[in-house]
């Protein structure tokens, strides 16, 4: 049996058509949110679970409940001199393919699956998957916003905050699943088959886990490997790599119908050629759906034109899911954005403090920029990605007034704003100040800034320096915000 099937579990498998009666054993690796679900899930279908961790027992959270619940724990270092024999293993998404246990499972034959294929095989419901490099938590969300409004049940889990597997033994079949999925979690899948795929966008990120954009754009068309004709795939057509992705789908025999959009417009109405042409589009004020305006852009709630992308891309996916284009269009104009993306965290003596926490990688802080392009006192910083972050410093020459620096990516930063200043000539880049912590950054802005200002929170960088997640630093900023309103 090759490595990463199981039976008829391999390609071409429906949703829920459950582990096979050989799966007694399962290694589930990484206790993270995602690895404690996917282990009291398993554990719940009768398996015996052994989950492993590098930290210790203590350490972890939440893992009390799992070891009641019957799951056996045993630190990664012991796999090695005591290896339990699983029949699969499940690995959690910060765990890297290179991690010893993955080894020793390939090597002898045992599939590797991810988080995001286990519920697969385990829930018989269609999945709505989305991802790409910046936008996918704001466009999950907005999907599964669409759902509700429409009338229609929907879960919104995945890499948002919800491990899929956390639903196991409360979902109903006629629940849609709408689901945001990173690249780590489709390097590990077999049988996954969302009947809507969305892909964003792709700009480097991650590259210190995957190597190269090569790779990482491997990883994420992953997504569309299983889908068939009766599926739909949602691709940018204004981003180069995603759409040479999507020409490749729709040239593929037997591959899913592809659906391209665009904030650039349609030629179409100007009876211009154009090769391939979006089905959704923006173009003189209005966003249309399948050729049709269904919603001024006036009336869209989310600034940002990379916003106006993520409504498209929603938007086409709910309408290819049956959701009519009234409801779509509601959807969209109630749709008020989520937490810790470009979020007002509130406005103290007319100075704006906005939360964009979710903002990990240079990208998503350039999005932000553009979003806020003047004005703008900036906090970057954090667990560096092997970023290049020169784009920033050029972006922060066209109107941002400061930059504050904390975190472990502090002196990288500081050498790219220095080789941009002095390298290239560009005097208007702001000196970076470095503040070592986000309390101290942010009271050092509110500070400089005047009334009209924005204190702007886009860090370009991973939180795990200093914090559990990006929630948890966007939390952080929301106290200290509202500390500064209370005079504290």
């Amino acid at each position: 049996m090759a490595s990463g099937e199981i039976g008829n579990q391999g390609r071409g498998a429906e949703p829920g058509a459950g582990l096979p009666a050989t799966v007694r054993r399962v290694l589930v690796l990484g206790a993270s949110r995602s690895g404690i679900s996917a282990a009291l899930a398993l554990t719940r279908s009768g398996l015996h679970v052994i989950l492993s961790d590098r930290r210790s027992h203590e350490s972890i959270f939440g893992l009390e409940d799992a070891v009641g619940a019957g799951v056996r724990f045993m630190r990664e270092e012991d796999l090695a001199v005591c290896w339990p024999a699983p029949d699969l293993v499940v690995k959690s998404p910060g765990v890297p393919g290179e991690a010893t246990p993955v080894t020793i499972a390939r090597e002898r034959g045992v599939p590797v699956w991810s988080e995001l294929e286990l519920a697969y095989i385990l829930f018989a419901n269609p999945f709505d998957a989305v991802t790409g490099t910046n936008g996918k938590t704001t466009t999950t969300a907005l999907l599964g916003h669409l759902f509700f409004t429409a009338g229609r049940p929907a879960r919104v889990l995945g890499n948002i905050g919800v491990a899929v597997t956390s639903i196991a033994g409360e979902i109903t079949p006629g629940e849609e699943l709408v689901v945001e999925v990173s690249s780590f979690q489709l390097e590990d899948i077999q049988a996954f088959r969302p009947t809507v795929g969305i892909f964003l966008n792709l700009t480097p990120d991650h590259l210190d886990r995957h190597g190269n954009m090569e790779r990482y754009l491997a990883c994420k068309a992953m997504l569309f490997a299983n889908q068939r004709e009766t599926d739909v795939a949602v691709l940018n057509l204004a981003d180069p790599a995603v759409a040479e992705l999507g020409a490749q789908l729709a040239a593929r025999s037997g591959g899913p119908r592809v659906a391209f959009f665009s904030v650039s417009g349609s030629s179409a109405a100007a009876g211009e050629a154009m090769s391939p042409r979006p089905e959704s589009w923006v173009d003189e004020g209005w966003i249309f759906l399948q050729g049709e305006p269904v919603l001024a852009v006036r009336d869209i709630r989310l600034p940002g034109v990379h916003n106006l992308e993520n409504c498209l891309a929603a938007g086409t996916a709910a309408i290819a899911r049956g959701v009519e284009k009234a409801a779509v269009a509601e959807g969209l104009r109630t749709f008020a954005g989520v937490a810790h993306r470009l979020e007002r965290a509130g406005i103290i003596s007319g100075v704006t403090y906005v939360n964009d926490s979710k903002a990990t990688n240079v990208e998503a802080t350039l999005t932000a920029l553009n979003a806020y392009p003047e004005g703008t006192h900036l906090i970057l910083g954090g667990r560096d990605k092997a970023s290049d972050y020169r784009p920033v410093a050029r972006a922060c020459a066209r109107g941002c007034k400061a930059v504050y620096l904390i975190g472990e990516a502090t002196p990288l930063i500081e050498a790219a704003f220095a080789e941009v200043r002095s390298g290239e000539g560009q005097d208007g880049v702001p000196r970076p100040r470095a503040y070592g912590d986000l309390e101290r950054a942010v009271r050092a802005a509110a500070h400089d800034a005047l009334p009209g200002d924005v204190v702007l929170l886009a860090p370009a960088c991973a939180s795990f320096d200093q914090y559990g997640s990006f929630e948890q630093r966007g939390e952080h900023f929301r106290v200290i915000v509202d500390s500064l309103a209370r005079g504290v």
